[in-house]
């Protein structure tokens, strides 16, 4: 466990111990399935609906919700960094746009999936948002520069692992 990851599990302790400590008994079963599992409690313990959560299937719904978000907001910084791109890195964002759009489509449509109860249906939406993911960072293999959004790349990455992980126990 990373410094900064056990310093935020700590101080959302503080902050929220009854709701963390006492709600938690299904986000910590659903959390133990995946990964990154500190990851998976900052996601869902200070969702409300998680929190009220009765099934996985719920829990699942939230963590797919921010892991949209997280594709989003990529798809957001790469725009920013067109604007201002120059060079060879201007056509690897702009393809890493278009996979991007289709990242955010596929996350959407696993979440309707699972509104549908479509379970297998879920896992191949988001194994289809992974290979679009991969596409857009192996553009910059290879290159002379290092992805502007590696960063964030990995964490959606881990998000979408962590739900993946919990659609698989369902």
């Amino acid at each position: 466990m990373n410094p900064i990851s056990s310093l935020v599990f700590v101080l959302l302790l503080t902050v929220f111990p009854t709701q963390i400590l006492c709600q938690t008994a299904l986000m910590e079963q659903a959390c133990r399935y995946t990964t990154y599992k500190l990851l998976c409690l900052e996601t869902l313990a200070p969702d409300p609906e998680a929190q009220s959560a009765t099934d996985l299937k719920t829990l699942v719904k939230v963590s797919l919700k921010y892991t949209e978000n997280q594709a989003l907001d990529i798809d957001n910084k790469i725009l920013q960094l067109i604007k201002s791109a120059t060079g060879d890195v201007k056509p690897v964002l702009n393809n890493c746009s278009d996979k991007y759009l289709i990242v955010v489509e596929k996350i959407q449509a696993a979440e309707a999936s699972l509104g549908y109860n479509d379970v297998a249906g879920a896992k191949t939406w988001l194994k289809d948002a992974t290979t679009n993911r991969n596409m857009c960072d192996e553009g910059f293999k290879g290159k002379p520069f290092k992805s502007p959004i590696s960063d964030m790349t990995t964490k959606l990455g881990q998000m979408q692992s962590n739900a993946e992980s919990i659609i698989a126990h369902i």
